[in-house]
This record gives C-alpha cells, structure tokens and sequence, in this order.
C-alpha cells in the first residue's frame, strides 16, 4: 500500500473524529452502512498494509482507494463546522442525515441513489466556502442549496453533481432557473447568484486511482484538467448566462480523486476548486469573484 503509517493514523483520527461529532448532532450511522464501512477499511488496512502479500493488496485495494476517496468530504465538513454550536447547524445536519446513505462505493450510484452523495456535496461546497477569518462565510439557514455572506454581499448558491458532458447543459439551465426564483424573491441590490458543479464523475466514476511522479506534477495535473474542461465548454454555460438572470455571476467547479505521488510514495487526496465568471459580469462583480477564489485557496 502506498502511504505512511503516519499518515493512515492522521486520517483514522480525522475520519473518527468527524463520525463522532456527526453522531454527536443525531445523525444515525449504520455501522454496517457506507460510513461504518469505510471506518471499518481503514482502521483495518492503516495496520494490514505493512505485512498484506501482494495479492491481499490487490484485491482490497480498489475498496480501500474508494473509502478513502469518500471519508475526505466527511472530515472537511468537520473541519468547518464541528466548533459551531449545535443550534445553527440545522441544515448541515440535514444534508448530512441524508449523505451517510447510499451505495458504499461511489462507482455503484444509480438513479435515486446518488442523493445521498449529493446532499454531502452541498455541504462541502458550504464547508470550502466557510473562511471567517477571511471575511466569508457560509450561510447555513440559506433557502437555496447553501449561501456566501461576504462583503455586504449575500450569494445564493445551487449545486449540482454532473456524471457526464452530455447532462451538463440540462443541470447547468436547471441552476439557472433555481437561481433566478431565488433572485427574484429576494429584495434589495445585495444578493448575487452562482452555481457550483462537481465534475468528478465525467473524470472519473469513483474507482480510478491517478498517479504522477511527484505533488508538483500531480497538482499542475489536476489544474490542466479541470482547466481545459473548462475552455472546452465554456461557451456552452455562457450562452445560458446570458438568457437568464443578470445576478447569476459565476460557476466554481470541482474536481477531486485519488492519486499516488511516486516521489513520496503516497496515496493523496486531491480536491481542486476553480472559478469562471459571467462573460459580461460587471467590475464589482468581477471583484467579488476574486475575493472568493482567494478566499477558497486558503481553505485548508
């Protein structure tokens, strides 16, 4: 298995410590569902992998790449969250009740059952954005998928998980529309909208494992995917813009998997968040954006 010990030992404490508080706010977690299971794998295999046969490595390691590509989302919305008092995180842990289901491997979602992973994306996407110190933060009682308070600025945001190019138009207009009822119900100058997409799944369905020859080579990676995804299809989002509502500013995407840095022989998480603006956003606008994405690169 390629990581330390160290950090297997770093990652269990996390991924204990975040099943722990979620337990802690009433969310039920089956120890034989997807989140009991993935505790199950690791606390296992951060001990196992040091004398497993290589046949034994084989044949659990797409399990144990999965678990860990899955307990990630989990421990970053602990990270944000978990020294908030329990009264304000009430939406939080509705998306989270409805987050530990679903199929345990992220490859297996199907129709109904990719809700679960879904709601859990709200939630980082609330978790990333959530930078106090930064002057950014996450509004947790938001009407639309999650919120950003910033800058006297309230902006509304709908998420969406697209699983291939050829849904990316249908939940792109979706956002849109969502966005724009929320738009209009909303009074005063101050409110903005946009969207967030996880792209992961056109990448990759939940089971791939990338590897590069060291962490410089692995985040340039990861920059020039999600980069030229985005030149790829980017007339196709801002043709939508520009039928719907004028405060709809913007798209952050994301792209996350496992990959193996042959440098430090480990086993890495990668989670890159980019931004692209609205072709005609205004100047302010365009400044908003830019203090968000600053704001989002300094989330650890």
């Amino acid at each position: 298995m390629a990581i330390l010990r160290d950090t297997y030992d770093s990652v269990h404490r996390d991924y204990e410590a975040a099943i722990h508080w979620m337990r802690s706010l009433g969310v039920s977690i089956a120890q034989s569902g997807r989140i009991g299971h993935y505790e199950k794998v690791l606390r296992h295999w951060k001990d196992a992998y040091r004398t497993a046969s290589d046949e034994e490595g084989r044949e659990v390691f797409p399990d144990f790449v999965s678990s860990m590509f899955e307990i990630f989302d989990f421990v970053a919305v602990h990270r944000a969250f978990g020294s908030l008092p329990q009264e304000q995180l009430t939406a939080i842990v509705k998306k989270l009740e409805k987050a530990v289901n679903g199929p345990k491997n992220a490859a297996d979602e199907a129709g109904n059952s990719a809700a679960a992973r879904n709601f859990l994306f709200e939630a980082c996407v609330a978790a990333r954005v959530h930078q106090p110190a930064n002057g950014v933060e996450a509004i947790l009682t938001a009407d639309s998928d999650t919120g950003i308070r910033m800058d006297r600025k309230k902006i509304w945001v709908e998420c969406k998980r697209v699983t291939s190019v050829s849904k990316l138009e249908a939940n792109v207009r979706d956002a849109c529309n969502q966005l724009g009822k929320r738009l209009e119900a909303e009074v005063g100058s101050g409110h903005r909208g946009i969207l967030a997409i996880d792209v992961t799944k056109i990448f990759n369905r939940g089971d791939k494992l990338y590897v590069s020859k060291g962490d410089d080579e692995l985040v340039a990676s990861a920059e020039r995917m999600l980069d030229e995804f985005i030149v790829q299809h980017a007339m196709l989002w801002q043709r939508i813009y520009a039928a719907k509502h004028r405060k709809i500013i913007g798209t952050i995407f994301r792209l996350t998997f496992m990959a193996k840095s042959e440098a430090s022989n480990l086993l890495v998480h990668n989670a890159h968040w980019g931004l692209t603006p609205r072709a005609d956003a205004s100047a302010a606008d365009l400044q908003l954006l830019k203090q968000l994405v600053a704001s989002m690169r300094a989330a650890k």
